[in-house]
């Protein structure tokens, strides 16, 4: 017998335990003999893993990796050896999702899939003037006196605004704000392809903004209309330091990433831990446009030394870009919540919100681990293991939740973008 995570199970095997809910109710006998009914309805309880008779993850594992050849698998490995040398290979979780990482690039080598383009902007010492950006004593900025810069991204549209307004009203219905909503027919047309997409996996379609305001919730789709905006708002930026392609398949995988795992934690508002991953880096946009130089030397000296980029940012700009994000909320008046993750994403046992900041921590380090864009760091953050206490899910969700994400990735960057 073997514990087995769902996205293994097929029909026709034996459980060998009784199954119980992660709050201790009973769901199915010992020596249940499961089906295609059972298996799908596990992912809707929220089930990671069950125990089987006959057959271990182990069996099932060497059995996938036999089907790949030894050096292939080998080459992966290899290469994602340098995108994980800051991570603690020790520690269970990064073990694990080296070993899921190196697996599917194994499978994407032997089925011929070229590598995508390059996620990074090279820069090399030639780049610079007399090496003046590795010698740079520019004067350091203040993130306050950053953030008072003429920025010219510091507003949300007004329809958001509207929106978070009609919330607030104790007498709004569904109908009120999907009207509110339905005055600006991009975001009506955007929001209502999401809700039909493989984001909810809802049955049957939903056609009206009233009634997706109603089985989704009011917060939960004002939410989702917050993170449409703030992409529109920044889509168009021109830059020469990061491809924003790269960088929003980067924080819409964070966010999707997130949302998974904040279901399986039974957080209520799952959409604000998908916009809280959304935006974790978009410190970074601002970097990028309104410190170019700055940024530059950050990319070139983090790529010199090896080093993490959000620490090269402290010693190139004084402050990081996680600190820069979080006053750009707090501008913005967005949620203390969403200001708080955003801020503490690498470093959640200084956050109040600290189970949330954990899940958007964890997202953050798989979305790097799976090298699913890039928002200019190279290398896989490393895993807080308090922050790992905190989420307090088996080691066997990492897989689970990849394999959820791939479909949702895929649609939500299309709809989004």
């Amino acid at each position: 017998m073997g514990i087995i995570t769902v996205a293994k199970l097929e029909p026709d095997m034996v459980m060998a335990g009784d199954l119980e809910s992660r709050y201790g109710r009973f769901l199915l006998a010992k020596g249940t003999v499961l089906t295609s009914k059972h298996i799908k309805t596990f992912r809707t309880w929220g089930v990671v893993e069950v125990d089987i008779k006959g057959i271990s993850q182990e069996d099932i594992e060497s059995s996938a990796m036999a089907q790949l050849d030894p050096a292939t698998l080998e080459a992966a490995e290899v290469m994602l050896r340098e995108r994980f040398q800051q991570a603690d290979l020790d520690h269970p979780v990064n073990h694990e999702l080296f070993r899921l990482c190196a697996l599917r690039k194994a499978n994407e080598i032997q089925r011929g899939e070229q590598e995508g383009s390059n996620e990074y902007h090279e820069f090399s010492e030639a780049d610079t003037d007399d090496n003046e950006i590795l010698e740079s004593t520019t004067t350091k900025m203040k993130p306050h006196e950053f953030i008072r810069k003429d920025i010219k991204l510091s507003t949300l549209p007004t329809i958001f605004m509207q929106i978070d307004e009609t919330i607030k009203k104790p007498d709004s219905s569904a109908k009120n704000i999907a009207n509110v909503i339905g005055g600006d027919p991009n975001l009506s047309a955007q929001l209502l392809r999401i809700v039909n997409s493989a984001f909810y996996g809802f049955p049957s379609r939903i056609d009206t903004l009233s009634r997706a305001v109603a089985i989704i919730g009011t917060r939960q789709l004002s939410t989702l209309a917050m993170g449409v905006n703030i992409i529109s708002t920044f889509k168009n930026i021109p830059s020469d330091l990061i491809d924003m392609g790269s960088f929003w398949k980067h924080s819409i995988s964070c966010g999707v990433i997130a949302r998974i795992l904040a279901g399986y934690k039974n957080i209520v508002n799952t959409e604000r831990l998908f916009v809280a991953g959304l935006l974790h880096d978009i410190g970074r946009l601002l970097f990028y446009n309104y410190a170019p130089a700055e940024s530059k030397n950050s990319l070139l000296k983090a790529k010199l030394s090896n080093n993490l980029l959000h620490k090269v940012e402290h010693e190139t700009i004084g402050f990081d870009h996680a600190e820069i994000g979080a006053l750009l909320l707090k501008k913005w008046k967005l949620p203390v919540s969403l200001e708080t993750i955003v801020k503490y994403h690498h470093n959640p046992k200084k956050s109040r919100n600290r189970l949330e900041t954990a899940v958007v921590h964890l997202a953050d380090i798989m979305t790097n681990a799976l090298g699913m864009g890039s928002s200019g760091e190279r290398f896989v953050p490393p895993l807080d293991p308090d922050a790992w206490e905190t989420i307090g899910l088996s080691v066997n969700i990492l897989g689970l939740t990849i394999d959820q994400m791939d479909p949702q990735v895929e649609e939500s960057f299309r709809i989004f973008r």
